[in-house]
């Protein structure tokens, strides 16, 4: 086995350390006999946690797409009379369209995954966020050319219900682990 060779003066060296850098973001275990005195919590700065309620799947995911559904319509609307305003028409196009279309889906999947945490449905951001590019396509296949009519408050919101349903089961359906004892296992000799 190869060793390094004493320093000439026998001095310890002090100078950075020869080794390759760590790219890992996980921290470094500090060594055996080294202790670190344990950071005490400060009262009032640590994590809040939101109150929860315990609603099962299904009926969560359906007031969630109530919900996510009338704020898809309201946004929609301020979005529209905003750019009337700034711009003279209800569409903006171009940059600021895309803009403003990323910041709503965005808002629109961060409020579903809040409201699925708060009513304690599991994998609360990925339901929502498929949720929200069902609805997407949904609106764009089937309500695009008709947003401007009365009734778009109602169907807006009903294929947000279908959306959040649809996704809370794929994600449930997709998110149960199932036990490694299932695989029946067999003897080949």
């Amino acid at each position: 086995m190869w060793h390094c060779a004493p320093m000439a003066d026998g001095a310890p060296d002090d100078g950075p350390p020869l080794e390759m850098p760590s790219l890992s973001l996980r921290r470094r275990r500090k060594a055996a006999g080294v202790s670190e005195a344990a950071p005490q919590p400060t009262p009032g700065r640590g994590r809040r946690h939101l109150p929860t309620t315990s609603v099962s799947g299904l009926p969560a995911a359906a007031v969630t797409g109530v919900v996510v559904g009338g704020l898809a319509v309201l946004l929609a609307w301020l979005a529209g009379v905003g750019c009337e305003t700034v711009r003279g028409t209800s569409a903006c196009g171009g940059g600021p369209g895309l803009l403003i279309l990323v910041v709503v889906v965005a808002v629109l999947a961060w409020a579903g995954s809040l409201l699925l945490r708060l009513l304690g449905v599991p994998h609360a951001g990925s339901t929502s966020v498929l949720a929200v590019g069902v609805l997407a396509v949904l609106v764009l296949v089937f309500l695009l050319g008709s947003l401007d009519e009365w009734w778009a408050l109602v169907a807006v919101p009903l294929a947000s219900v279908i959306a959040y349903a649809s996704s809370w089961w794929v994600t449930t359906a997709v998110g149960e682990e199932q036990p490694s004892d299932t695989h029946a296992s067999y003897d080949v000799r």
